[in-house]
């Protein structure tokens, strides 16, 4: 149990160190909208595939995550005729990620549906099986990577979605 402990510890530094030192080749992020500790979460996992990411041709591998609240995410769902999904989707061409806020109502939710969009980017395919495919392994990185919280939020700052609310212990 101890070198389980060890080697997360371990694994958790060596991705720091990582992240911090710009080896992440060409990957380049930007989370919009949510709170920070959403904003953190999202890019911890998408720094995970950056690797996979940065297999496919070309320098220039961008992402774009944007967090809206609730509305506003079911407002350009339906701009984006992605009437199937409920909490989040991604336009590849675009190299865009939608959430909706709702994603973030706990930490299980959040590990089910960031990866599976990056599942779709990593796998460059609209197919929900492939994603998946791709989702696992991210989900488990993930999980061994991304230690910091996310407590549900409370209805007041879903229902605002800026970031730049100043949030208390009771908001989380």
């Amino acid at each position: 149990m101890h070198i389980l402990r060890w080697q997360q510890l371990l694994l958790a530094a060596l991705c720091c160190a990582w992240l911090s030192s710009g080896l992440l080749r060409a990957q380049n992020l930007t989370v919009i909208g949510g709170t920070h500790p959403q904003r953190q979460l999202a890019a911890c996992i998408e720094h995970i595939t950056a690797g996979d990411l940065d297999k496919f041709p070309g320098t220039d591998h961008w992402m774009t995550i944007v967090i809206l609240e609730h509305e506003k995410f079911l407002q350009m769902r339906d701009s984006f005729h992605a009437q199937r999904t409920k909490l989040a989707f991604s336009h590849i061409p675009s190299r865009r990620m939608y959430l909706s806020s709702r994603v973030f109502r706990d930490r299980d939710n959040a590990m089910r549906c960031i990866p599976h969009e990056l599942g779709h980017f990593v796998t460059h395919s609209p197919y929900e099986g492939s994603a998946e495919l791709a989702a696992e392994r991210i989900r488990k990185l993930a999980r061994e990577v991304c230690t910091m919280s996310i407590e549900p939020i409370s209805a007041r700052a879903l229902s605002e979605g800026s970031s730049t609310i100043p949030l208390t212990k009771k908001d989380f």
